[in-house]
């Protein structure tokens, strides 16, 4: 007959039991806990959005412990954010413009990524040293430019064939080919040169001699704009609107401009709108110096962010090398990194990189809309350039 063992040495084994099952579960649970995180921007049209969304998912099936919820902030992105911002509940990764990171860092609203940097030994050398500085303030940095692309020009190749005469590369060359195209009729029905009345393209201008915001009165600085709107004074340019375009490289397209000065996506644009239309690119020409733009936008982490680490593991691989291999993958922007490789035809703009200025400057939002109201009437003939040039003064202080 065999000896039945006493009841508590079968509840013992039942208790160890359950406890084993209870750690596994816990174990199992812990191992597949996911943490929800947002991503927002500003929509850049159709072809961006999707390829952003397919680097999300990228980034979902490659780290099973966070997934990231993608969306777009429609209507004007910086009132949303103000909103988001004043609730305490903005994405936890989200754009930051150039021309806003000072101001939103200074209102304490992005996270400092120095702590997580440090941690993660995130390196920091290869991104071009003129993107990274635009998201610095006080020695902290607040986010990592996702992509940028500087202004080139870009100009029709038939209608520079009918010159004889090779692509400017000085101001000087600039305008004689302008002049050349106006000789021979080069441009019928529109002018050889479309310009913007828009700092953000006179701005290089204005760096190409030596001139600078700091200073806006200088001699440096009425000279490149006397030399912008003289082009037009001349009659060999024309701002887009008189063009019948609604920006300059629609200009290129309908042909009503032979010469542009656009950035890196144009050439989307051109390639899916205007097909036939033969063109090329060429480096922004240069004066004194060179002089160029740097249109760029970050990767920041929201002050208000529940899931900071999170982030800072989205927003490090998104600004990594795997991840901004695929972003730039289509060419729809160009890496903020040197160790990512641009794809085809894009040298004439990586050639801006010794010469960047990042796009921003003190009082953004209320400078830039003084600039510009004021360049328009100086165009037009209501302003002289030293009234505006003191408008703009008064405007950045």
């Amino acid at each position: 007959m065999t000896k039945r063992k006493p009841l508590w040495i079968a509840l013992a084994v039942l208790a160890i039991a359950a406890l084993a099952w209870a750690a596994t579960a816990i174990a199992a649970s812990k191992a597949h806990k996911v943490t929800t995180i947002t991503l927002s921007g500003w929509s850049a049209g159709a072809d961006e959005d999707n390829l952003l969304k397919s680097v999300v998912d990228t980034f979902n099936r490659t780290h099973p412990s966070i997934k990231v919820d993608y969306s777009v902030i429609n209507g004007d992105y910086t009132t949303a954010m103000t909103a988001r911002f004043a609730a305490r509940n903005p994405p936890d990764v989200f754009y930051v413009d150039s021309s806003l990171a000072s101001t939103w860092a200074k209102q304490g609203v992005l996270e400092p990524l120095n702590s997580y940097i440090n941690a993660s030994h995130y390196n920091t050398k290869p991104f071009i040293p003129g993107l990274l500085a635009a998201f610095k303030v006080g020695g902290k940095t607040y986010g990592f430019p996702k992509d940028w692309s500087p202004l080139a020009m870009e100009i029709n190749n038939s209608m520079l064939a009918k010159t004889g005469m090779k692509a400017p590369t000085s101001w000087t060359q600039l305008q004689a080919v302008a002049q050349k195209m106006a000789t021979v009729g080069a441009v019928p029905g529109g002018k050889p040169i479309c310009l913007s009345a828009d700092w953000a393209r006179m701005l290089a201008f204005i760096f190409q001699n030596k001139g600078s915001l700091s200073n806006v009165q200088s001699a440096a600085v009425s000279g490149a704009v006397n030399f912008y709107v003289g082009l037009i004074k001349k009659g060999l340019a024309e701002t887009q609107d008189k063009l019948s375009s609604g920006w300059c490289g629609e200009a290129l397209g309908k042909q009503k401009a032979a010469i542009i000065f656009e950035g890196n996506w144009v050439l989307p644009f051109m390639s899916s709108t205007y097909p036939s239309v033969g063109y090329k690119v060429y480096p922004m020409v240069k004066n004194k110096t060179g002089g160029n733009l740097g249109f760029t936008v970050s990767y920041s982490v929201g002050a208000a962010s529940k899931n900071k680490q999170a982030a800072w593991t989205l927003l490090s691989w998104l600004t990594g090398p795997q991840g901004m291999k695929l972003w730039v993958s289509k060419g729809l922007a160009l890496p903020s990194r040197t160790d990512v490789k641009a794809i085809g035809g894009r040298k004439s703009f990586l050639a801006a990189s010794p010469y960047v200025h990042c796009w921003g400057f003190n009082n953004f939002s209320n400078a830039y809309t003084v600039m510009n109201n004021d360049l328009t009437a100086v165009i037009a003939g209501s302003k002289t350039v030293s009234q505006m040039l003191s408008d703009v003064a008064a405007a950045l202080r």
